[in-house]
């Protein structure tokens, strides 16, 4: 077998064609496996824009407690004491297709691939509240526990076009598209002590907090929705070296430019009683990135039209706009498998 006869595929990497008579017209099929890893939900810069499960007071409740005591210099303030969030990177298991077609020097390569990821975060945040009256501070502190888990399906749709420039090197570039579609279903377990609110009900005349709660306005469950989009463009080289007859090594490098548009993120909070106490909207801004792009891998010839291939993959987004700071990446990376076909 030479392997001069193949191109490597699903990648864009070319082995050399050294065939006296090459097809001009060459058509490569088959399926494609991978198993891939995204760190997506590890990124924790934005946890500052996260809202809580339950706002204890407001604004409007600051002016009717003065109105209501008479006290002029009755002062509420609210101290977010930050969020802090733990989660594993989500593993996704997929499967597709791949089409590569042109000649001995430029190629096109189509790859489509689906699959499905499941992982549970737990989101701690706490919020102290003061009531200061005179020379009186009243403090209460506020702890909300949130662990859900989120199931992701995931749709890679990738175009690759490889330009040969001679035996052993080839220039290449590319357009991704990116899709995430994120429902999850959570807990909340809110732990607070009650002297703000004793304070609230003494003054407005109602009845005191008690832990016997009905759920009308403490939510105990949660689900959410969400639709991540990353669109991109990649350029670069691939090397590749025939280490025997029928085994090729390759390497592909590549700078890429990444477009997420601004994604929609509902939250539906409910109660004791599977009552919906509210919903919020929360619009996550768009991020512009830039990054790495690079694969290692061996490609096995095993019959004039069957190959084998196995890679490495990494993609790194350094996010440049957005909610993320340029230090807390987002990276994609796995392994992949497929065989080829040629028609």
């Amino acid at each position: 077998m030479n392997a001069g006869r193949w191109l490597m595929t699903g990648g864009g990497v070319l082995a050399c064609l050294a065939g006296a008579n090459p097809a001009l017209a060459d058509v490569t099929i088959g399926p494609r496996f991978s198993y891939y890893f995204d760190n997506s939900n590890l990124r924790t810069s934005d946890l500052d824009g996260l809202q809580d499960a339950r706002q204890v007071v407001d604004e409007a409740l600051t002016q009717e407690l003065i109105d209501a005591s008479g006290f002029d210099d009755l002062t509420l303030s609210v101290q977010d004491n930050g969020s802090a969030s733990n989660a594993d990177q989500v593993g996704f298991p997929m499967v597709g297709a791949m089409i590569n077609f042109g000649n001995d020097r430029d190629r096109f390569t189509l790859t489509a691939m689906y699959g499905k990821g499941e992982t549970t975060t737990e989101l701690v945040s706490s919020r102290q509240f003061t009531i200061e009256v005179a020379d009186i501070g009243i403090n209460e502190l506020s702890i909300i526990q949130t662990v859900a888990t989120d199931k992701i399906d995931r749709i890679d749709l990738e175009l690759t076009w490889q330009r040969r420039l001679n035996e052993n090197f080839a220039i290449l570039a590319g357009a991704r598209y990116e899709r995430l579609d994120i429902s999850g279903q959570g807990a909340i377990t809110i732990q607070e002590t009650d002297a703000v609110r004793s304070f609230v009900a003494e003054t407005l005349g109602e009845e005191p907090p008690t832990r016997n709660l009905d759920g009308a306005n403490l939510p105990t469950s949660i689900l959410t929705s969400r639709n991540l989009e990353t669109l991109s463009a990649r350029v670069g080289v691939t090397a590749f070296i025939p280490f025997n007859r029928s085994a090729v090594a390759f390497f592909n490098g590549m700078v890429q430019g990444s477009y997420q548009p601004n994604s929609n993120f509902n939250t539906r909070f409910f109660g004791v009683n599977d009552n919906l106490v509210r919903e919020e909207n929360r619009t996550d801004r768009g991020e512009l990135s830039i990054g790495p792009d690079f694969a290692v891998g061996v490609q096995f010839i095993l019959t004039d039209n069957i190959a084998l291939d196995i890679r490495y993959r990494a993609i790194l987004y350094f996010p440049l706009s957005g909610d993320f700071d340029f230090g807390d990446s987002r990276v994609n990376h796995g392994v992949n498998l497929g065989v080829s076909f040629r028609l």
